[in-house]
């Protein structure tokens, strides 16, 4: 999503003091502390480019791919891990907010904000191939090898068929009994759904087979007060699971961080009626 910060800010504080009188959802600010936190550690650190307004972050054998946002200034990013410098730069119609990316099937997919468009790229190429429409906000995309999964900015997860693009499943999460909302950023991790929460500084860990987040990372320290602008919030996230290496990175952040997570086994049963407790 895509408001100006500072008005999104006035709803997430309208958000904290409504649930007192019993008239909102609590926000992700109220809700997230209550989930456990998994340790991380900073490996390495990596330049990023500072014009670059993060939507979506990949690793796709052994290449980066970013998507950046804005309009008139939407485009991909292909580079290496280890130069800065893209290899392959796509520029999208002026018109399109470029949002959350995944690869599925060898193939690069690419959601925008409002236009209603999911767009499918050739590897490594960049070059445009087939166009879907869809409904609704895109935001984060992933893919768990079978379905394509998008949020849209609020606790709900759609799947959806990387043939059509059809919506084949839908899911909310929750933190116990309550909707988890501002999901962003997407990315499958070892049978997990990883979720950038929009405006805080949280990834959470989602149970995909029943929505409820179980654990997350804070990542609060990556960047110091002198390296963050206001507009700069975390959204960005990769798994390379060929190092075991969780890439993260923000809007217009100067730097890439790979983090070392150790992700716990998935509950071995589901929550029952309901609850997340």
């Amino acid at each position: 999503m895509k408001r100006p910060l500072l008005a999104a800010l006035g709803v997430v504080v309208l958000g904290v003091v409504l649930p007192q009188a019993g008239c909102a959802r609590p926000t992700p600010e109220r809700l997230l502390p209550t989930l456990p936190t998994n340790p991380y550690a900073i490996v390495k650190r990596m330049s990023h480019d500072r014009t670059l307004f993060t939507q979506g972050l990949l690793i796709d054998r052994g290449k980066l791919i970013e998507s950046g946002g804005n309009y008139g200034e939407s485009r991909l990013l292909l580079r290496t891990l280890a130069d800065p410098r893209p290899l392959r730069t796509h520029r999208l119609p002026v018109r399109w907010f470029a949002e959350g990316i995944a690869v599925h099937d060898g193939k690069l997919h690419l959601l925008t904000w409002r236009e209603g468009v999911m767009q499918r790229f050739s590897l490594p190429e960049l070059e445009p191939e087939q166009r879907f429409d869809y409904r609704g906000e895109g935001w984060g995309l992933a893919s768990d090898g079978t379905h394509l999964i998008q949020s849209d900015g609020s606790a709900t997860l759609r799947w959806r068929s990387p043939a059509e693009f059809s919506e084949w499943r839908r899911l909310t999460v929750r933190v116990g009994k309550q909707p988890l909302e501002r999901l962003n950023e997407l990315e499958w991790v070892n049978g997990w759904l990883l979720a950038n929460v929009w405006l805080t500084d949280s990834v959470v860990a989602i149970d995909p087979r029943n929505g409820c987040a179980r654990w997350r990372l804070e990542l609060g320290e990556l960047l110091d007060a002198s390296e963050r602008r206001s507009t700069d919030v975390l959204n960005g996230i990769a798994w390379d699971a060929d190092t075991g290496l969780l890439w993260v990175t923000g809007k217009l952040w100067p730097w890439l961080f790979a983090l070392r997570i150790e992700p716990p086994p998935l509950p071995t049963q589901t929550a029952p009626g309901g609850s997340c407790t």
